[in-house]
């Protein structure tokens, strides 16, 4: 519970934080392409609106906690690097 409590702080920094958001979305954006995944079927996976995940690559908005530790096991990256502050 509380590396959850830390780690939607970390994103709630992140999401303030323009350049944060892009490195987010530039980890997730070439994880994803290197799955070969859609955003459709990553949203699917996760129950989340198609419009999420593309808001998500394009660094508009972060997810929650909750949907970035199931992106890290979708995606098998290591959850921290991929909601790191810094690429």
């Amino acid at each position: 519970m509380n590396r959850r409590l830390n780690l939607d702080a970390h994103l709630e920094t992140t999401l303030k934080n323009k350049s944060s958001r892009r490195a987010f979305a530039a980890r997730l954006d070439m994880t994803i392409k290197r799955a070969k995944v859609t955003s459709g079927r990553v949203a699917r996976s996760l129950g989340v609106p198609e419009r999420d995940v593309t808001l998500w690559r394009a660094g508009v908005t972060v997810p929650k906690s909750m949907d970035c530790e199931r992106l890290s096991e979708l995606l098998e990256v290591d959850v921290t690097w991929l909601c790191a502050s810094e690429a």
